[in-house]
């Protein structure tokens, strides 16, 4: 898959940095309507729009995060690591990925039965309250990866 290097942000940044940028806010909005269904009583359309938030965003961070990271961060020599804009990444991505398993472990044990009994959560309002909050986290932590990366004067 090629993309175009050039964004449509104005930012500087590569295409990939720009639409992942609006993608992830847009699924911030949908987590939030999402955490509005269940406040609503409306379970089946909660479970729809997290659990597709959740798959969309595994997608998005096999496409265009994890390779980006790889490209931009790892490379980097364990030097460079006291350097802001890369502890803004490794940052990010920690925080990232441990919401994203969290997110597939409460979507698991909400929608499957492959967990056993004695590892399910019994207050399910407290895990996905706190799943909400650390993606909360994890956008805000993304967006200012990208500031880092991208609207940062030169490093």
């Amino acid at each position: 898959m090629i993309l175009s290097n050039v964004g449509f942000l104005g930012s500087g940044a590569p295409f990939r940095a720009d639409l992942n940028l609006v993608v992830q806010v847009t699924m911030g909005g949908a987590l939030i309507a999402g955490a509005c269904l269940a406040r609503k009583r409306q379970y089946k359309a909660h479970a729809v729009c997290q659990t597709s938030v959740l798959v969309l965003n595994l997608g998005m961070i096999g496409l265009l995060m994890w390779p980006s990271f790889l490209q931009q961060v790892k490379p980097a020599p364990i030097r460079a690591f006291h350097k802001w804009y890369y502890q803004a990444a490794i940052i990010h991505a920690v925080l990232g990925s441990i919401a994203e398993v969290l997110g597939i472990y409460i979507v698991a044990v909400a929608g499957t039965k492959i967990i056993p009994e004695r590892f399910r959560f019994t207050s399910w309002k407290w895990w996905m309250r706190a799943e909400l909050v650390l993606w909360v986290v994890v956008l805000m932590s993304g967006f200012g990866t990208y500031c880092a990366w991208y609207l940062a004067p030169l490093r």
